[in-house]
């Protein structure tokens, strides 16, 4: 860990993704620690969960290199979070995940001498699943079965080649939740109307970890000399059903038992007919028939023990308690 002289004299930090919803989490966590926090944004920038705070707005966009180079200047940490995780087509998600990060670890070797750490968050989607109930390490060989997941790889790869060049760490998150998330807003807003989507084989398929726990162990990677080099998953340390998240969220709204359930081939209809309307809007569909197929036969257990070797990342979030304070956070703003 740092030592306490160098948190008073305000390590500096630029986040990429600051606007987003771990990015926002991020920014905050980090400010809790007493970095000095600038945030790379573009000028059309949604910044509803940052505009607030107590940080430095830098323009500009991981995908132009020129509007770089100032940006990462006099950095003592680099917490690569932008990219694309919903995009219409290979060539957009290509220049956000891989271009993007090429472009940023490029810049910070030319122009940021003095860096401790690059930190890129990437994705379990660049490891990809299995077919069967077997939790993956760092070590296993990743085989991505999305465009974002090939791409979040190229962005692993591209951070690699640099390794001999500037410290670099990789995270890969598993599916996070929490509040600003929104595909389980989604979710929350579909079980309020007590409807239950029968999501998975009912098999505990995915790992996951709440967002309080990633970007505390997101600082915590990039603060251990131990890390320096490494790829690490961070999870909450267990596997879930789709069906058990959904009906904790459930119990947690006060609608359990009286929920309509839409089973599989119901929900392949639903996501034809959303797949054709994207593809007329030129949008990304909030869920797609390849995604569906995914979630039923495929499984995304990852091993976070190395973490916890590492740099001694356990996780603080109780599933339970978790599910409720990310409904608490909507309903405290009125979006439930």
């Amino acid at each position: 860990r740092l030592v306490q002289a160098t948190r008073m004299d305000k390590v500096k930090a630029l986040v990429t993704g600051s606007n987003g919803f771990v990015g926002s989490h991020l920014v905050e966590y980090l400010l809790t620690r007493h970095y000095q926090v600038s945030c790379l944004v573009r000028e059309t920038s949604n910044l509803r969960w940052i505009e607030d705070l107590d940080v430095t707005f830098v323009y500009g966009d991981c995908r132009d290199r020129q509007s770089l180079d100032r940006a990462v200047r006099d950095h003592d940490y680099i917490f690569h979070l932008a990219g694309k995780i919903k995009a219409p087509d290979w060539d957009t998600y290509y220049e956000a995940n891989y271009v993007g990060t090429r472009n940023l670890i490029e810049a910070c070797i030319a122009h940021s001498p003095g860096l401790k750490r690059f930190i890129y968050i990437s994705s379990m989607s660049a490891a990809g699943p299995t077919a069967a109930a077997r939790i993956q390490t760092e070590e296993d060989e990743c085989r991505p079965v999305s465009d974002y997941g090939r791409t979040k790889l190229l962005g692993e790869e591209a951070v690699a080649e640099h390794m001999s060049e500037i410290p670099c760490v990789i995270i890969r998150p598993p599916n996070i939740l929490g509040p600003r998330e929104e595909n389980l807003y989604s979710v929350f807003k579909i079980i309020k109307r007590r409807i239950l989507p029968l999501l998975g084989n009912g098999d505990k398929q995915t790992s996951i970890c709440f967002v309080e726990d990633i970007v505390r162990g997101v600082e915590m990677a990039a603060a251990s000399e131990k890390t320096i080099g490494n790829t690490y998953y961070l999870t909450d340390g267990q596997a879930y059903s789709w069906r058990e998240i959904a009906e904790a969220v459930a119990r947690h709204l006060d609608v359990s038992g009286f929920l309509v359930p839409v089973p599989h081939p119901v929900l392949i209809a639903i996501a034809s007919i959303m797949e054709t309307a994207a593809f007329v809007t030129r949008t990304q569909p909030l869920i797609s028939r390849e995604r569906l197929k995914n979630l039923r036969d495929s499984y995304w257990i990852y091993d976070g023990s190395k973490a916890e070797r590492d740099f001694g990342f356990t996780p603080r979030v109780d599933f339970e308690d978790g599910i409720k304070r990310s409904i608490d956070w909507y309903r405290e703003r009125s979006w439930l």
